[in-house]
């Protein structure tokens, strides 16, 4: 772990938990595993003082602790993954109100502020238990204030007041838990990932080797054996967090009364629930005493997916940029994380076969608002060629025959997925037992219009799926015939490009174009000395010189010496240029972390030259009437810090961006 990033994660732990959890975490960085005695001595705080600041890291899974089975010492170690995880927190909420709306993005802030909570404390902090809502009326809704947890770990109540019932609450809760993004809490997680596997492993070699492990073949085995255990326990964590969110639904007498009398009521996302007589839905409810915490790794499944979108839409189009991402929508349900750090040993995940959906299920969810049709250009009108106008009789009539078979092979293919006149599939017959039957959609009794209205919905379906296919990137790919034909995506794949891509733009805006070529020929073509280089770049000898130094001095690309002979004179010796891209992710990673330190400090230098006229805004008297009690100069500013600081902090989320891309995706 470098420098810069350890800065990074206590300057974040500093600005939102205060100096007391900050110098605690300090700590664990440069000394690493410590019991709480050592922590105590390291830091030189009081034992009280620190138990306070180790409370509130444990709470938001910024330090991990494990307590040792043979002589029942406590140790604390620092995560430092989950410490930068707070740079995302308000990428997560704004994702969470845009997919699941606002009142859900409150709750994934409260989420995010206490760490990891247990259901029925979250209810009874927002005013909103059993009792209270059984008094209130029909449609009425319990006022809460937004829980929050203040610097040095003092509970507090923020002045934020939202209408949401318990129904409501739970509701957000039960899709949350569904999706992902909500997880189940359990004691392994608190745990170092070196402990877990030490424990696992111990657990193996009393199951499977009460002799001891002898030899290589056995020392293979135990290690997939415990990659195995782990997967499964983390796999089985997922599904009683699913069971306890979702099958785990408490059944009251009224609700079986409305289950047998009322109406199913379609929701968003797929969720369904009942309607009673009265009209008043009847939300699911999840146990009270699940604990419950963000899964990050699941949020950055979905920033990864909209990179991808974002990358179709500039090199294909929008319309097709949103087909993707429906797909990608569809996908992200059977994809837990980016990275699997528990996969079998010896098989990529990019072999693996992920998981598919076809243009038929797609087609369920995909909006019609979408212009698929026009949307896509049509090919040129062939024209006649007059070359073969002065070809012999004979020689012509060929030409325009083989002209003409030309033109009806282009046609043909390009028809392929469309429809013709009668708005049917080309090569389908329009009564078989197919996908595209009216029986299947229900449309027999609707007419003819809502059938060629769903089967051109789903033509252009596919026409969008080819054209992304078919894009040098491979943005999707074809993987068999069901449902008019099934699709998936190669993640790794695209996320090497993805890579590739981000790395050629921050090296044409540090250098320029011809640096750039320089590094797209080297990865592709590997280690060149610098005639080869010149040749292929078609430059001259000496600027390829030129670029090649100053990419070299900047550590984009690194240069091998080949002697000749033993006695290594520079005479006799090959230098071959080459490109490597772990080196180059590495040194831009630095530079990011760099850099984000860097913003951070600098606001709170600016907010410390600020603090009295801020300290003066922020009073309750103040708050909602500047104009009245701060002069116009106090006025102008507090508009330029607000400034200065959105800046900042925006450039801190642009190199987050190239951090998720270079590390986490």
């Amino acid at each position: 772990m470098s420098r810069h990033a350890l800065e990074l994660c206590t300057l974040l732990v500093n600005d939102i938990y205060g100096e007391l959890s900050s110098r605690v975490l300090s700590t664990l960085f440069r000394y690493g595993r410590l019991t709480i005695s050592q922590l105590s001595q390291q830091s030189r705080l009081p034992l009280r003082q620190l138990k306070h600041g180790l409370v509130v890291l444990i709470q938001q899974h910024l330090a991990l602790h494990y307590t040792s089975p043979d002589d029942g010492t406590t140790y604390y170690e620092a995560d430092w993954k989950s410490n930068y995880s707070l740079v995302r927190a308000g990428k997560v909420m704004g994702f969470v109100e845009e997919r699941f709306g606002e009142a859900a993005g409150t709750v994934v802030a409260n989420l995010l502020l206490q760490g990891h909570v247990r259901v029925g404390d979250l209810v009874d902090a927002y005013g909103l238990s059993a009792a209270k809502a059984k008094g209130n009326t029909k449609g009425g809704a319990a006022s809460h204030g937004v829980v929050g947890r203040a610097k040095g770990g003092e509970a507090g109540v923020g002045v934020e007041n939202r209408a949401l019932t318990l129904g409501q609450l739970h509701s957000i809760l039960h899709r949350m838990l569904h999706s992902g993004y909500i997880m189940q809490v359990t004691g392994e997680q608190f745990w170092p990932i070196a402990d877990y596997q030490h424990d696992m492993e111990r657990s193996v070699k009393r199951d499977h080797f009460p002799g001891g492990v002898k030899g290589p073949k056995q020392k293979q085995e135990l290690e997939e054996l415990v990659r195995e255990r782990m997967r499964k326990g983390r796999e089985g964590t997922q599904s009683k967090s699913e069971a306890n969110g979702l099958r785990g639904i408490k059944r009251t007498a009224s609700d079986n009364t409305a289950r047998r009398g009322g109406k199913r009521v379609k929701l968003d996302y797929g969720f369904e629930t009942l309607m009673g007589e009265e009209g008043d839905i009847k939300s699911p409810s999840v146990e009270e005493n699940l604990v419950i915490r963000v899964n990050y790794e699941k949020f950055t499944v979905a920033f990864r997916n909209q990179e991808f979108v974002d990358l179709s839409e500039k090199r294909i189009g929008s319309a097709t940029a949103l087909v993707y991402a429906e797909v990608l929508r569809r996908l992200e349900a059977k994809i837990d994380r980016c990275k699997d750090e528990l996969a079998p040993v010896g098989v990529p995940d990019e072999e693996e076969d992920g998981p598919s959906i076809s243009t038929l299920e797609l087609s369920a969810t995909l909006s019609r608002d979408i212009d698929l049709i026009n949307s896509i250009g049509k090919a040129p009108v062939v024209k006649a060629d007059t070359r073969a106008q002065k070809l012999p009789p004979s020689r012509r009539k060929r030409r325009k025959l083989e002209l003409d078979a030309s033109v009806v092979g282009d046609a043909s293919s390009d028809e392929d997925g469309g429809e013709d006149e009668d708005g049917n599939i080309p090569g389908m017959d329009s009564d078989s037992d197919d996908h595209w039957d009216d029986d299947d959609f229900g449309l027999s009794t609707a007419g003819n219009s809502v059938a060629k209205d769903q089967k051109s919905h789903m033509a252009g379906i596919k026409k969008h799926l080819q054209l992304l296919a078919e894009d040098s990137y491979h943005f999707v790919r074809l993987v068999g015939s069901r449902g008019l034909g099934e699709w998936t995506v190669d993640f790794g794949a695209l996320t090497r490009i993805l890579k590739q891509t981000e790395l050629e733009n921050i090296v044409t805006e540090r250098f320029d174009g011809v640096a750039t070529r320089l590094v797209r020929i080297l990865n592709e073509k590997g280690k060149l000395d610098e005639k080869q280089v010149s040749n292929i770049s078609l430059l001259k000898q000496k600027e390829a010189r030129a670029a090649l130094t100053s990419l070299y001095e900047s550590g984009f690309i690194q240069l091998q010496e080949v002697p000749r002979d033993a006695n290594r004179q520079p005479s006799r010796t090959i230098y071959l240029w080459y490109f490597d891209m772990e080196r180059c992710r590495q040194l831009v990673l630095q530079d990011c972390y760099k850099a984000m330190a860097r913003c951070l400090q600098r606001a709170n230098t600016e907010k410390e030259k600020m603090r009295p006229l801020l300290a003066k805004a922020e009073r309750t008297d103040v708050v909602g009437r500047e104009e009245h009690y701060l002069s116009k100069i106090e006025r102008t500013a507090l508009q330029s810090w607000k400034e200065k600081e959105e800046r900042l902090l925006g450039q801190v989320a642009r190199l987050d961006r190239l951090v998720g891309i270079f590390r986490d995706y």
